[in-house]
């Protein structure tokens, strides 16, 4: 019997194309609604949108008022009740005329405006999770999302944006199906895992554990491992793995197998604890610099020390030197060196990964900066030039700077 194919309803994005999507459905009118499952990424990426200069433009374009920034309001619609975006209501003696010429009080209600909202500048509506929540609770999202009010009397200034995102209904994160009239007023996609641009992320965060970095590197199907019918409560996920990066570094050597097996769950753990043994591959700065020939490279088939290994490496290459322009720098130099020693023993590709990421966050950091291309990653380049099999790199990298 032929498997019948289930369409696939949702376009999938990556994290780096948001910012374009954004820009677009601005412009369009529609909500985002993005899906994804648990820990992926969808809340960071839309509280980190109120940077994005285009956006900020066409904001700015629509209110009449140049803008900075957007400002993010964060609504977790699973928490809301139906008070928290029409108001609470209170009572107003108002003085009316009758028909016949008298006036009179009359009370009336007014809904008090939740504070979050503010109706005097644009902003940033992000809904969490608005498929998690109560029926009510929907139907005044409803109105404030196709209507841009609210009973209550707010109106979304000019220039405001909407933003949502949830979970799948195949995630059994408690999520229910949201009504047509609700869907067509927004634009639909799914959040796929960006590998390497998590590596780039996790690269540029102080106190993160390179090993860590590393192991998912190596094992890049671990940084999405989510299983809803697994019994276990812990799960490896983007933001399982950032939590763990961050602790692991600051916990005891004799603690590295709970915390992880806590976080990230038990056959993650077991995996990277593997992994983890043989951390003693790195060798430290003065032996680097010494002797960058004689430091211990993997033999072949050792494809995790390879992995540790790589990632110390091109972890010097993203940090700026302060040797004077026009010299080689010596940590350059040197690990340009033990790269193409890990090149000549079959781990071609390993280093050539590390590399590449290296280039991505020097250029970041230089531009960020406004400061000279990296000396010390060029310095590495140097001496890797003088290997035959790095060319390709080379040609890459040249590509990557023309674009």
């Amino acid at each position: 019997m032929v498997e019948k194919i289930q369409p696939a309803y949702l376009p999938k994005i990556r994290p780096g194309d948001l910012p374009d999507l954004a820009v677009a459905l601005a412009h369009s009118g529609l909500a985002m609604m993005l899906y994804g499952s648990p820990g992926i990424g969808k809340t960071a990426l839309f509280q980190a949108l109120g940077n994005e200069s285009r956006l900020v433009a066409w904001a700015s374009e629509q209110c009449g008022e140049r803008l900075e920034v957007l400002p993010v309001v964060t609504l977790s619609a699973p928490e809301l009740n139906v008070e928290d975006l029409l108001g609470v209501p209170t009572v107003e003696e108002l003085m009316r005329k009758l028909p016949d010429g008298s006036e009179r009080k009359f009370k009336v209600t007014r809904w008090a405006t939740p504070a979050v909202l503010d109706p005097t500048r644009p902003f940033i509506l992000f809904i969490d999770e608005p498929n998690r929540c109560e029926p009510s609770v929907r139907n005044a999202l409803f109105q404030l999302i196709t209507g841009r009010t609210t009973s209550g009397g707010f109106c979304l200034p000019q220039g405001s944006v909407v933003c949502m995102a949830g979970n799948r209904l195949e995630d059994r994160a408690g999520v229910r199906s949201m009504d047509t009239a609700f869907s067509n007023r927004c634009a639909h996609f799914e959040l796929t895992v960006d590998h390497e641009a998590w590596l780039d992320w996790a690269s540029r965060q102080k106190g993160f554990s390179p090993i860590v970095r590393a192991f998912l590197a190596r094992h890049p199907g671990y940084l999405s491992h989510f299983d809803p019918a697994s019994p276990s409560p812990q799960q490896p996920t983007p933001r399982t793995w950032a939590g763990a990066g961050f602790a692991l570094s600051k916990t005891p050597e004799t603690l590295h197998s709970q915390v992880m097996q806590g976080i990230v769950g038990v056959e993650a753990a077991q995996v990277f604890r593997s992994f983890q043994k043989h951390a003693d591959v790195v060798p430290d700065v003065a032996h680097l610099l010494e002797d960058p020939r004689g430091v211990k490279v993997p033999a072949e088939g050792q494809l995790d020390q390879a992995w540790i290994l790589a990632t110390a490496l091109g972890d010097h290459l993203i940090t700026p030197s302060k040797t004077p322009a026009g010299q080689r720098d010596p940590l350059g130099n040197a690990v340009g060196i033990v790269m193409a020693r890990l090149a000549r023993a079959g781990f071609e590709e390993v280093a050539i990964f590390s590399l590449r990421r290296a280039w991505r966050n020097a250029e970041k950091h230089r531009k960020g900066a406004g400061a000279l291309p990296n000396l010390r990653f060029f310095s590495a380049v140097q001496t890797l030039s003088e290997t035959p099999s790095f060319q390709r790199f080379l040609e890459a990298m040249q590509e990557e700077g023309a674009a």
